[in-house]
């Protein structure tokens, strides 16, 4: 029998080839038959004697996950020279060792974190569940209908015990009732009881995590009341410099070139409306602009507080250690990036107000196995809001359509797969075609151009128009000069290595097609491709290095940590918002959360979860890492489940009948003891086969149904479910800047969506088991 082997060497989990342990028992027991046992040794050990058959097994597509770190360690320390010096010496040695020692670090730090993940996987079940009444230490509120179900498989258990003992029904169920009651004691001694005096505050400041609209209520005023004083310290809100651009628009103003009374959508026009109408009120109710900009951040604040709880409410259906969740609860309370954003005005926080509940309820279709697409209030909401996304932020479209078409790769039913498209191409017209189309004319818009979207070809263009200006062709010049707004020349003379506004304007002239610009730009990229490396890594260097110099143009620059900046004070022009309503100076409490801000990023030690690169590159190359190593999950979850006794298979079984069935071989005086051994493989094979699970870990019965239904949401299922995290991610490559400068807006508010959705996903990564959404949608398979 050929020994298909089960998992990888190096696996927390793997499981060593049956046939392979039963050979080293067997050899153990009979260390006469030399010969037998040296050639059984020598097949199991074939291919792994050389050291070249060794690095050919290392360089295998599943043992190359170490190139992750690899290619982040030399995408940071390329990111660090530029963000320092402008340029990138790929022609120095000291490059490259700096790019090995990034390597060395992170490699060693996703080992440690993997391990870390795993571990947590391994102790995520907790028999405690937030409670959602009052009782802070009822046992009732505590179980759960698993631990139900396993209080249940523990009576009968403790009958059938008693059963063999001769003690009777009415005193085993007794005594099996004591057990229950101190089962539930131990899950509610996990909850500390608070002081009396101080119960009813533990009451209401303890979050529900239930999926429940009075559950989420509470949970987001747990939520608000943490951030007051930054709402209160923070008023009028922060408006940055868009804006109020964008208000001055709502109001009639001539900006970029449009006529009085048109709305430029360069920046989103919804965002637009919704910014002025609040404008509006301000100025009707208060006769002040500020006061109309303070309720809508008044709202934008309980948006969140809402979208936040269900986010931790939906995490809380994994199989996910407690301590852990109130861990994600604590953060959004008290990082104090959050509720600075929160107070932020700007279509970057508005689109991600809507993006967290998107993102649950795209990640709830996935536990359904998309049966959720036949619910038309669930399917209703879900596009309504994927449609705000996208209205309200030009790059939340190509998120929501990618996530969307995603779903494709996933094990679901045709059909439902097919709704999921529909759904995608249905956004995309709607958003990129019929409103432009038949809406603008009558709200006074004016289509936007794709400037934005050719931040990075443009300024990498522009390096090479500034390292060498005289080298294009007469055909090349004329395509750039004619679809972009400044000619060749210009982009090379005031070109900006970390900010592509100089190159790519605010428009494009777009006389010839894109096609002739995207092969002028491959015919620059061919003769330099250094400079566009260049270019890439200078523009994007805020995303991967951990430190820069201030700004270039001081006499000695000085050395400063990327760390996200929150904006304290409202930034706008003295001749858009400006004219409206007159800017008025940080006030003294404003300018007490900077300087508590400040203080806590430049500490050493508190300052790392505040790096910009933690979220924007080590994390997002972590998440790869973990997904590329196991994505051997699911055959091994369904082993280690099938190990476990109250299914009823044990795939050991196999095992235990090869060590049988050898005694009786060594207790034999007759026969050809390797023919026994041979039967006794095969006999155990047929017992694999007869419990309908092969090497490969696929399960095709009812009994494995009910296996993978209660496996970890791994794979290709963990990957869709990170996927919105990942393109949002992704999307920072595209901005226009990002690192914080003097005069400049912060870039912190482009990453602020990925930070309230980095818990959502460390949460699946460190879920014992799947989702329990899936099961509440169509229950799993039983065989019992």
């Amino acid at each position: 029998m050929k020994d298909k082997r089960i998992g990888q060497s190096g696996d927390m989990l793997a499981v060593p080839g049956v046939a392979t342990d039963f050979v080293a028992d067997w050899r153990g027991s009979n260390p006469g038959d030399n010969g037998t046992h040296q050639r059984l040794q020598a097949s199991s050990e074939s291919g792994s004697g050389s050291i070249w058959s060794r690095f050919i097994k290392f360089l295998r597509p599943s043992k190359i996950g170490w190139l992750i770190p690899a290619v982040l360690g030399f995408m940071v320390a390329c990111s660090s020279q530029a963000a320092q010096f402008g340029w990138v010496p790929f022609d120095h040695v000291y490059l490259y060792l700096q790019a090995v020692c990034y390597a060395v670090l992170f490699a060693v730090l996703y080992m440690v974190a993997f391990r870390g993940v795993e571990f947590a996987r391994m102790h995520a079940f907790d028999n405690s569940k937030p409670n959602d009444g009052n009782n802070a230490a009822s046992p009732k509120n505590i179980s759960n209908d698993g631990d139900n179900r396993n209080d249940s498989k523990l009576v009968v258990s403790q009958k059938s015990t008693f059963a063999r003992k001769g003690i009777s029904d009415k005193d085993g169920l007794q005594d099996t009732s004591k057990i229950s009651d101190d089962r539930n004691a131990v899950a509610s001694s996990s909850v500390v009881v608070p002081p009396r005096r101080f119960a009813a505050i533990r009451r209401y400041f303890h979050f529900r995590y239930a999926e429940r609209p009075a559950s989420i209520a509470a949970d987001a005023s747990i939520l608000l009341c943490c951030w007051l004083p930054y709402i209160i310290l923070l008023f009028p809100g922060v408006i940055h410099f868009d804006t109020g651009d964008q208000i001055a628009e709502y109001y009639g103003m001539p900006l970029y070139g449009m006529n009085a009374g048109k709305i430029w959508d360069h920046h989103p026009f919804l965002d637009t409306y919704l910014y002025g109408w609040f404008a509006s009120l301000g100025k009707a109710l208060f006769d002040n602009y500020n006061i109309g900009m303070y309720i809508y951040a008044l709202l934008q604040a309980v948006g969140f507080a809402f979208g936040i709880a269900w986010l931790l409410a939906y995490i809380s259906k994994t199989n996910l250690n407690r301590r852990l969740l109130h861990a994600f609860a604590a953060f959004f309370c008290f990082f104090p990036v959050v509720p600075m954003c929160v107070m932020s005005i700007a279509k970057d926080t508005t689109s991600a107000m809507l993006f967290v509940p998107w993102a649950v309820m795209y990640c709830k279709l996935i536990d359904s196995k998309l049966k959720l697409t036949r619910n038309p209030w669930f399917i209703a909401a879900f596009a309504l809001d994927g449609l705000l996304v996208a209205l309200t932020k030009k790059l939340g479209l190509y998120i929501v359509v990618l996530c969307l078409l995603a779903l494709i790769i996933g094990k679901f039913a045709a059909k439902f797969k097919a709704a999921a498209v529909t759904l995608a191409v249905v956004l995309f017209v709607i958003v990129d075609m019929a409103i432009p189309k038949f809406a603008y004319q009558h709200i006074n818009v004016v289509p936007g151009t794709p400037e934005a979207a050719l931040a990075l070809p443009i300024q990498m263009m522009a390096r090479a128009a500034h390292d060498h200006p005289g080298d294009i062709s007469d055909a090349d010049r004329d395509a750039v000069d004619s679809y972009i707004e400044y000619s060749w020349d210009q982009i090379g003379r005031d070109y900006d290595p970390w900010l592509a506004v100089p190159a790519i304007g605010w428009t494009v002239k777009g006389k010839v097609p894109i096609s002739r610009f995207a092969k002028a730009w491959l015919d620059v990229g061919l003769r330099h491709p250094d400079s566009y490396l260049q270019g890439f890594f200078c523009l994007e260097a805020g995303w991967m290095t951990f430190d820069a110099f201030s700004v270039k143009d001081q006499p000695i620059p000085k050395p400063v940590s990327v760390v996200m900046l929150p904006m304290t004070t409202s930034d706008t022009a003295s001749y858009t918002y400006g004219v409206l309503q007159p800017h008025t100076p940080p006030t003294e409490a404003s300018e007490t959360v900077k300087q508590l801000y400040r203080t806590i990023v430049d500490t050493p030690g508190v300052n790392i979860p505040f790096f910009m690169a933690l979220w924007t590159s080590v994390l997002p190359g972590f998440v790869l890492y973990y997904l590329w190593r196991r994505r051997k999950e699911r055959r091994r979850d369904i082993l280690a489940i099938g190990r476990n006794d109250e299914i009823g298979i044990d795939y050991r079984v196999g095992r235990t009948d090869r060590f049988d069935m050898a005694d009786r071989i060594n207790q034999s005086d007759s026969g050809d003891q390797t023919s026994r051994l041979v039967q006794a493989n095969n006999k155990v094979s047929q017992t694999s086969r007869s419990h309908n699970i092969d090497a490969d870990g696929l399960i095709e019965n009812e009994v494995g149904d009910n296996l993978m239904s209660r496996a970890t949401a791994t794979g290709r299922s963990l990957l869709l479910k990170c996927l919105p995290w990942l393109l949002t991610a992704a999307s920072l490559y595209v901005c226009a800047e990002s690192m914080s400068r003097p005069g400049r807006p912060s870039p912190t508010r482009f990453v602020f969506q990925l930070v309230l959705l980095t818990p959502m996903v460390i949460g699946f990564l460190c879920s014992g088991r799947e989702s329990q959404t899936a099961t509440e949608t169509e229950p799993a398979n039983s065989s019992q």
